[in-house]
């Protein structure tokens, strides 16, 4: 089988290098026309863009700036154990000795091969880094998984001060130039990958202005893709090991050009790839699985009379650079993979079981939006982004398959691309077998080492679906979109994960927003409630109601309080709850400056089976240490501050029809139907036939038999709880008063009134006219 593929691999070189001389004629004798006389049009954008400037720095340039926005925008250690990564290398430049696996664990990536560890320690040696543990400061509330499920609740793994800012001090330059290491190593990548698509797609169908073009698009998808510059401007391996991958990678497909002749391959190439391959282990155990496509490699270029020699030497390069490092782990850990501290250092993650096939299928989704998207730890684009992603990939899978189905016409080097085709299938199994067996692995930051398969096939997909004279505006419409994606996403989706409030002082806050100037509550002696506000009077089950908070410190603040707002029903029970740390998760209580003050927006989810009637809404603080309770309130024996009565609204009816006429009606809003007693109870049964708008107060006089009032009670109903400003047109309301009525007592005398003015609202009969005085007298049996 091997022999017929190399044969057939053989002959397709020798037709190629044929077709290639003439059509090299062929453009010789044309002067760079078309088969039909016409010069080839790439579309006059490119045309102009071409002739300015060389593409391929135009994006090196540009994807380094990026980088630079990038590193800075993202905090420190908010990539993915970015702060284990830097540890290891700080270690190996303080130390400079390998880590022992039984002893020595300044983090657990020290597992990991050590090639992009020494880099990051030779350059970051030169920098002071004494201040480095007070920079590393794990946040606590990040690992709560009451408030952070998801990763959404809670913005930074890290807790970040002022000590990270400009202009750098200490480890936060040497933290920044480590990343400037990861960025270089991307900008390699890129020409790599740009290298590889020149040598792929010349094919005699493709003349060269336009093979230069596929290899810029090549480039610029995956100079131009957020997440390879994320994790180009970032501390970890991830980039080295892609870089180090597309290096041997390159190399395969030059070997595998059909401009090479199978008996010229000389034996120092094989030894060459081997030494690419070693590297890639070096930087991170992924590069084994290269090996595969190395050995298949080997078969499909190289008779098989020459198989042993090939091998040999493929591995002769390999253990030559990779050698030692197997040695070293052999020796001191019993396996040459150091396997039994690798598994200790992710034992905390493994997966027990492990996921199914039905499982691992689920998790596909996330394999695309964190190939483009899933910035810093679990920062995601607005689902619209994804869906103009998703389009694109999507023609990029038609254009493949009908790519394939027209035999490729664009590829000439077909063994070398098969190689490609090779390492991306293997690199996504060893994906989707460490994506089975631990958590926290849904990132295809773990199968960037194959983005350059992956940008080949998304620009002959692309390509494949456009004429050849509308290949540069198309080229142009996919690599700028992505482009204005990356400009945009540092200011539209990483700073604002991580922005802190617009801090004032007391005095400003309170005339900013015209609030009052007492505070209304203050927690635990240090937090100082200034205002609070609901953005809605109603809001519907199942939606969400905003709330808004006007506070600050009056002194430091030496815990990370969590913010609780309630919503509960007349019973008591909670029908909406909410925790979360100020500012969207952003700015916990211990990072308060006493006398700074700010605005603070929440969300309180209401449940979907609410029921129809008043909510309070209320505030409290709950607090870890001493022991977890929640925050006292100066001067109030509760725990909780009420911040406002709600409707949780349904359906509007139309004003039910009672059966008995009414005892009276109020303004043309209210009703009263009937009026039942009982012992100390005294019930009301209302129907609002309007809205009535307004908070109305309910007066009841108790009378004797003479007419002389023996007793009284003003409120509102509910005891304020559900005043008749949150009645809605049709409702009904049952409104039980505890009210003790005396034996001699003999009548009622009710009416409603508004408190502020003090004028009471008409009172009709069930016949139309006018009850006196606006009072309505009701026999008590």
């Amino acid at each position: 089988m091997a022999d017929a593929v190399s044969s057939e691999v053989r002959s397709q070189r020798s037709e190629v290098r044929s077709q290639r001389t003439e059509v090299r004629s062929q453009r010789t004798e044309t002067s760079g026309r078309n088969s039909d006389g016409a010069r080839p049009h790439l579309g006059s954008p490119f045309s102009i863009l071409n002739a300015q400037f060389s593409i391929l720095g135009f994006i090196l340039a540009a994807f380094l700036a990026l980088c630079v926005i990038y590193n800075v925008t993202l905090p420190m250690f908010e990539a993915p154990d970015e702060a284990s990564h830097f540890r290891y290398a700080h270690y190996l430049a303080g130390e400079r000795r390998l880590p022992d696996l039984k002893r020595d664990l300044p983090s657990h990536e020290v597992t990991q091969p050590v090639l992009y560890y020494a880099l990051a320690a030779l350059v970051i040696g030169p920098f002071d880094r004494s201040n480095l543990d007070r920079l590393v400061l794990l946040n606590p509330d990040w690992f709560d998984r009451s408030l952070n499920q998801g990763y959404a609740g809670v913005r930074g793994q890290h807790i970040h001060t002022h000590a990270e800012d400009w202009p750098y001090q200490g480890a936060v330059w040497a933290v920044r130039a480590a990343r400037l290491l990861s960025s270089l190593l991307g900008a390699a990548t890129i020409a790599l990958v740009y290298l590889i698509a020149r040598d792929i797609f010349a094919a005699p169908t493709v003349n060269d202005e336009s093979r230069a073009l596929i290899a810029h698009l090549c480039a610029a998808l995956v100079a131009f893709n957020p997440k390879f510059i994320h994790i180009s401007s970032v501390v970890s391996n991830d980039i080295a090991i892609t870089l180090a991958a597309t290096a041997a990678c390159a190399w395969m497909v030059r070997m595998a050009s059909p401009s090479n002749t199978c008996d010229r391959i000389p034996l120092r190439q094989f030894f060459i790839l081997g030494a690419l391959i070693a590297a890639a282990t070096l930087c991170k155990l992924q590069g084994l699985g290269l090996l595969v496509p190395a050995l298949a490699a080997v078969f499909l270029i190289a008779p098989r009379e020459r198989l042993p020699g090939r091998i040999a030497m493929l591995l002769a390069g390999f253990l030559a650079v990779a050698g030692w490092w197997f040695v070293f782990n052999m020796l001191n850990y019993g396996h040459p993979l150091a396997w039994e501290q690798i598994q200790e250092a992710n034992a905390a993650l493994l997966r027990i079981p492990p996921l199914g096939a039905g499982e691992i299928l689920a998790t596909l989704p996330l394999w695309f939006t964190s190939y483009w998207g899933n910035l810093g730890i679990e920062l995601h684009y607005d689902d619209w982004v994804n869906t103009v992603l998703f389009a694109a990939l999507a023609l990029a899978v038609i254009g493949c398959a009908i790519a394939f189905a027209r035999r490729l016409p664009m590829v000439s080097n077909r063994a070398g691309f098969a190689l490609l085709m090779i390492w991306q299938v293997t690199i996504t199994a060893m994906f989707t077998w460490w994506l089975r067996s631990y958590v926290g692995t849904e990132n295809s930051r773990l199968i960037m080492p194959g983005v350059a398969p992956v940008a080949l096939l998304t620009a002959m997909g692309w390509l494949t679906l456009a004429p050849q004279r509308a290949w540069g505006a198309a080229s142009i419409a996919g690599a700028g979109s992505l482009l204005a994606l990356a400009i945009a996403a540092p200011f539209a989706t990483i700073r604002p994960a991580y922005a802190l409030p617009d801090m004032m002082s007391r005095e400003a806050l309170v005339a900013a927003h015209r609030l009052p100037s007492a505070g209304v509550a203050t927690f635990d002696g240090a937090i100082d409630l200034l205002h609070a506000e609901v953005e809605s009077k109603r809001v519907k089950p199942g939606d969400s109601l905003g709330v808004t908070l006007y506070w600050g410190a009056l002194q430091p603040v030496n815990q990370s309080y969590r913010v609780v707002l309630e919503a509960l029903d007349l019973d008591g029970n909670i029908i909406g709850r909410k925790m979360a740390i100020p500012f969207g998760g952003r700015f916990a209580t211990q990072r308060w400056q006493p006398g700074a003050y700010f605005r603070d927006e929440y969300g309180l989810p209401i449940d979907a089976t609410a029921p129809r009637g008043p909510a309070r809404v209320q505030l409290s603080l709950f607090k870890l240490y001493p022991e977890p309770s929640a925050a006292s309130i100066d001067g109030a024996n509760m725990r909780a501050f009420l911040i406002d009565r709600v409707k949780v609204e349904a359906a509007t009816t139309a004003p039910p029809q009672s059966s008995q006429p009414p005892i009276a009606v109020f303004a043309d809003v209210l009703r009263l139907d009937r009026v039942r007693f009982a012992p100390h109870q005294v019930t009301f049964d209302w129907t609002a036939l309007e809205s009535p708008g307004n908070d109305y107060t309910l007066f009841v006089h108790i009378l004797d038999g003479t007419g002389a009032q023996i007793g009284q009670q003003d409120a509102e109903p509910f005891n304020g709880q559900y005043p008749t400003g949150l009645w809605d047109a049709g409702e009904r309301v049952r409104d039980v008063r505890t009210i003790a009525l005396p034996s001699e007592a003999r009548r009622l005398r009710i009416g409603w009134y508004d408190r502020q003015t003090g004028q009471r609202l008409t009172a009709r009969m069930a016949d139309g006219s006018r009850w006196p005085d606006d009072i309505v007298f009701i026999e008590i049996p």
